[in-house]
Order: structure tokens, then sequence, then C-alpha cells
């Protein structure tokens, strides 16, 4: 009877989690349709290699073949009328003439930085692209975020500009966020065009993709009326896919697709010409742009198309196969826990909930460290974070089933991983602090450390009779009887409180860092009412901040038990019941 029991508790509990990720990945209605092509789309083709090769990116040298590049500018054909480049080298002098083949226009462009030696390289590749393929090229662009980056003074750039206008025959830009156009409008005499970067995501104050219609359409006009006459392009928009959220501003595929579609409509109504950014996800720019730079694309890094133009979206198309491997291995570990269906009732449903429990947090640990690692460096890192997240799960589960068949087990493998997950914890906030921007947001990283660790302290407070500090302090939590402890338990303990304050306020201090915040901010009064609101506008940072002070209970309890050790580790100072159970094995 007990087997048939533990067997309907785990099926049943396997059914719950497969439905909890169907529930959480279902296709979301998005009311607004767009299927044209877009008039542009950018074009950077690299790729990752696979296991043992470089990856293909500016920063390894390694650029992408002529058949790749073919294959790429093929798969845009129906999707964008034309592409826009960043470079006229590195692999990229193929462009033209595939491009003249598959019938797609080109705004060609050269890239500028701090090397006037590749900088004249590119300017000439340029000229001669320019000249080569006048019916395929049809603008340039010279230099891309030169004046953000600060690689170059305006009147350098100027001088490169003109270097190009005297060359060729097509109208000549150059691409920067649109606010670098207000604060150099010098740059408006030297060009034909006006190519502004308009991301809502990035603004150094975000806006929602709900806002982000209007936001599009307030720059447009402000760089208008302020350059009248001049044709503008707006040469990057778009919308991440994956990434930390900035306040309102959201990183996921529905959100995107959302925001590709408002771009594409509102263009059409308003008559802008406009490139979407990007055709293809860029692995590579997650050095330096976390997670976010490498999920520009529509396209992802395997070339599948993320989302369509019309229809609902799915937020995570791979969410079958990743729920059926939590279910089947929370249902092994659920009859592993349950000593192969002959616990009590009880103690097997527990067994089934836990199991699943943990399961679940460790596929979404592990998925979630995988999708971050761009590089073989950074699937090393990924395998790495794994293996501490596997073993820790594995930690619990053990001591849960010693627990749950009254038998005492000693380990310190829990100890020692929760003191490294706290200090991490510690660090990533610092780091979040002193410059967050371009850092990922770790809520997924210590999902185990802090909702499967809580969970099985909960458990056994409530198996054991015991008193909170004795549930929850690290130094026992895998352990049994009255041994063990953990002397920087009160150090870690204070630096997770102050970090629940310093995470709330990394949102403040990247306002603080943005130019663009301070020049339309000047006074403190102004600023001051945008900085306390995004104190609480990042959803995902607030969870955070209530992960760091969960995170912080073992060891603020094993901090109190070890200062009053005197009270708690006296057998009479616990109930009769609990001191035996106690004595006897610990959950």
């Amino acid at each position: 009877m007990r087997l048939v029991v533990t067997l309907v508790f785990i099926l049943a509990t396997a059914a719950a989690d497969v439905a909890g990720w169907w529930w959480f990945n279902r296709p979301v209605p998005v009311d607004i349709s767009f299927d044209e092509p877009f008039p542009s789309v950018s074009f950077a083709p690299f790729r990752r290699r696979g296991l043992f090769h470089r990856d293909e990116s500016p920063l390894t040298k390694v650029y992408p073949t002529p058949a790749e590049i073919a294959s790429d500018l093929a798969s845009l054909v129906g999707v964008a009328k034309g592409v826009r480049t960043y470079t006229s080298e590195e692999g990229m002098q193929v462009v033209p003439a595939l491009a003249r083949k598959y019938g797609l226009e080109v705004t060609d462009s050269a890239w500028l930085g701090t090397k006037p030696a590749t900088n004249d390289r590119e300017v000439a590749a340029l000229i001669k692209a320019a000249n080569a393929y006048p019916d395929t090229i049809k603008r340039v662009i010279v230099g891309n975020e030169v004046l953000l980056r600060k690689d170059l003074t305006p009147a350098q750039l100027i001088g490169y500009i003109r270097r190009v206008r005297a060359a060729i025959r097509q109208p000549v830009s150059y691409a920067d966020v649109w606010a670098f156009w207000l604060k150099h409008p010098e740059l408006a005499d030297e060009v034909d065009y006006i190519t502004i970067h308009i991301l809502p995501y990035w603004e150094d104050e975000p806006v929602g993709v709900d806002q982000a219609a209007q936001h599009i359409v307030d720059i447009y006009r402000l760089v208008h009326a302020r350059f009248p006459g001049k044709p503008i392009l707006i040469g990057e928009s778009g919308w991440p896919t994956r990434g930390r959220e900035r306040g309102p501003a959201v990183a996921d595929m529905v959100d995107a697709a959302r925001f590709v579609r408002t771009l594409a409509r509102i263009s059409k109504e308003n008559g802008f010409d406009y490139n979407v950014v990007e055709a293809f996800d860029q692995a590579w720019k997650a050095r330096m742009e976390g997670t976010v730079g490498a999920n520009w694309g529509v396209v992802d890094g395997n070339r599948h198309v993320k989302y369509r133009m019309s229809g609902p979206v799915e937020p995570n198309p791979g969410w079958p196969y990743q729920g059926a491997a939590a279910a089947a291995l929370g249902a092994a570990a659920a009859w592993w826990l349950s000593r192969g269906g002959r616990l009590p009732a009880g103690r097997a449903l527990i067994a089934a909930a836990l199991g699943q429990g943990l399961a679940v947090l460790t596929v979404w640990q592990a998925l979630n460290a995988w999708w971050l690692g761009y590089d073989l460096t950074g699937d090393l890192w990924a395998l790495l974070r794994i293996a501490l997240h596997a073993g820790l799960a594995a930690a619990i589960l053990r001591a849960t089933r010693s627990g749950l068949a009254d038998q005492p087990w000693q380990s310190r493998w829990g100890e020692r991983l929760m003191p490294v997950y706290g200090l991490s914890a510690i660090i990533a906030t610092l780091l979040l602090l002193l410059h967050g921007r371009y850092r990922d947001i770790p809520n997924l990283e210590f999902l185990v450390p802090c909702v499967g660790v809580t969970a099985y302290a909960l458990l056994r407070q409530a198996m054991l009779g015991l008193p909170c500090g004795k549930a929850f302090a690290v130094g026992r939590l895998f352990a049994s009887g009255e041994a063990g402890g953990f002397a920087p338990a009160k150090q870690i303990a204070i630096g997770l409180w102050l970090s629940v304050l310093a995470a709330p306020l990394s949102e403040a201090q990247a306002l603080l860092q943005g130019e663009d915040f301070l020049t339309m901010h000047p006074t403190w009064a102004e600023r001051l009412p945008r900085l306390a609101y995004s104190l609480v506008a990042n959803r995902e940072m607030l969870i955070w901040s209530a992960m760091l002070a969960v995170l912080s209970l073992p060891f603020w309890a094993e901090w109190r038990r070890l200062d009053r050790r005197q009270t708690w580790d006296r057998p009479e100072a616990d109930q009769p019941a609990a001191s035996s159970r106690a004595t006897s094995g610990a959950v």
C-alpha cells in the first residue's frame, strides 16, 4: 500500500511540475501585427564555432567565411529589404556583391576607433566598396558611436566624414545615440542625413515597452526640430530577449516581439526610415554588455527565428523538454528520498514535493548558467556553477533522506557550500553597486541556496520541533547532533544585510553615472524624485534584495546560536520530544 501511495504522490507532483512549466511558458497574445519586410536590419554574421574552436568575433579576430555570410544574407530575403553593416573589413568585403545577388540594399559602414592606421584602412575600404557597387550600396555611415565611446574628438570624426564625402556619390552619415547629435550639432553640417540610435531599454532613464512607441516618436520629432530639412534614419532600435531588467524595461521574448512590431507600425504610420538591431544574436557582445548584449537578434545564434511579427509569442519554446527533464529528475529524487516507497504516507508526500521542488530549482539554475555561457571560458564557468548547484541540492536530498528515515547523518559539504554562496552574493551585489549597468542580476543563480535551503530548514523545524535558531543554523543544517559551528557566520550575515540595502541603491547609482540623466535634470530637486523611484522600479532587483535577506537566515541563526550556545545547546532547553528526535537524526 505504501508503494502505491508513494507512486501516486510522485506522479501527481511530476504532473504539477510539468503543468507549472506550461503555465509560465504558454503563448502570450500580442495584439500588434506587422507582416511586411523591415527596411533594414543590422548585419553582423559572427557565429560560435563550438567546443575547442575559437569563436568568430572582432575580439578573437576570427571572421565569418564568405559561405557563412552568403547563407545569412540568403536567410534575410523576404525578412528585410536591406542590411546595415558596421565595418568594411573583417571579412565583410564580400557583402555588397552577395547582397546584389540576393536583391538586398546595403548601408555600408566604416568602423572608427582609437587607432589611426585601422581607421584609414576602414575608410579606404568603404570608399572602394561604395564606388564599386553604387547600385547596391545606397548610403554609407562613417563611424558608429565614436563619440559615445570617446574614441575620437568631433574634429577628428569630421575629418574622416569629409574624406568619404569627397570620394563617393552616395549620401554619407555618422551614427550615434540621439543625445549626442544634440550635444554636437556641428556634425549635422558635415553629413547628408542624420543617423540616430533610439534604444528605450538602454536610456539612462529606461523606458518600458508600453511607453516605447511614444518615446520613439518624441525623440524623432525632437531631432527633426533641431535639424530641420535633414533626413533622419533611425539607425538602431530594438529590444533584448534575455538579460537583466532595467526598471520598467524587461528583457524577454514577449516584450521584444511587442517592441519590434510597434517600431515597424509607428514607423510606417509616421514615415520613419529605420533599421532593426539586429538580425542575429551576437554572443561575443556579452563580454562588454553582459547577457543583454548577446541577445538583441530577431534570430538566435543557431539561426532559429525567435519570434514572428504576428500572432502569440512563446516566452520559451524549449519548455517541453526542460519541463520533462525537471519532472523526470524530480521523480527519481522523490523515489530515492522515499526509499523505494517504504515511507509512511505523510513522509512520502514530503519526499515527492521536495524532490520535484529541488529538481525544478536545479534545472532552472542549470539552464540559466548555460544560457549565460557565450564562449569556451563561459561554458566552463557555467559547468562549474551547475556542479555547485547540483552539489548543494544533493546535500539537501541526502540530509532529508536520512531525516525521513530517522537515521543520523554527518556531512560538512552543505556547510562548506553555503559560505561560498553567501560570499558570492555579497560580491555580486557590490559589483552591481559599483558598475551594474551591464551586469546580470543573479536571482536565478541562487535558487537552491535561497529557496531550497529555506524549504529544507523549515522542514527541519516542523518535523523535529526545533526552535528557529537550531533549524536554520548553517553549522548544523547538514549534520545531526549538537556538534558543528561556523565562525564567520556573523560577518557573512552582516554583509548580506548590507547587500539588501545596496542592491536597490545600485539602480540609483547607475542613474547618477548617466551623462544624459545629469544633463536633462541639472538640479537635485529634479533628480531626487527620479532617484527615489529607481529604488523600487526594478522588480528583479527587489526580488534579489528579498533573496539576500532570506539567504542571510542560516548565517544569522548560526551567529545567534554561537552567541547563546549555553542556552540553545542545553538538552533541557528543548522540548523532550524534540530533543529525542534531534539526537536520533536530523532532517
